[in-house]
């Protein structure tokens, strides 16, 4: 039965992605690639229909990519990516302080995933 939107609720019935802030922006480069085709899919949808109702299956193919991201992740580059994903939390997400720890789960990324993330380099900041 729809609710007074028009939406049915066991359309979203979807298992959420449970990851903090640290961990989504350890992740963004390489999961921005990874589901870089759903991604595009979603978003010109909200776009053209300006309903994210009408978006709901594009949105179950994006969390369906982002939740096998995160299980390659675990599988293949969980050490190198735990390192990155804390030090961005204790260091307020600022990637400048963790290039020593990116370093190591960038080329776990290549090597594991054939993600080359291709991100900017900054010059690493000093406590």
């Amino acid at each position: 039965m729809a609710d007074v939107l028009g939406i049915d609720p066991k359309d979203l019935d979807v298992k959420e992605l449970e990851a903090t802030s640290a961990v989504l922006t350890a992740a963004a480069h390489a999961l921005g690639q990874y589901c870089g085709e759903d991604f595009k899919d979603f978003m010109g949808c909200r776009y053209v229909t300006k309903d994210p109702r009408q978006c709901l299956e594009e949105g179950k193919l994006v969390t369906k990519c982002a939740t096998k991201f995160f299980k390659s992740i675990k599988e293949k580059c969980n050490e190198e990516f735990t390192k990155y994903w804390t030090c961005l939390d204790y260091n307020n997400q600022e990637y400048a302080y963790c290039r020593k720890s990116q370093a190591p789960y960038d080329k776990c990324l290549l090597e594991q995933l054939n993600i080359a993330t291709n991100q900017p380099v900054h010059l690493t900041m000093r406590k």
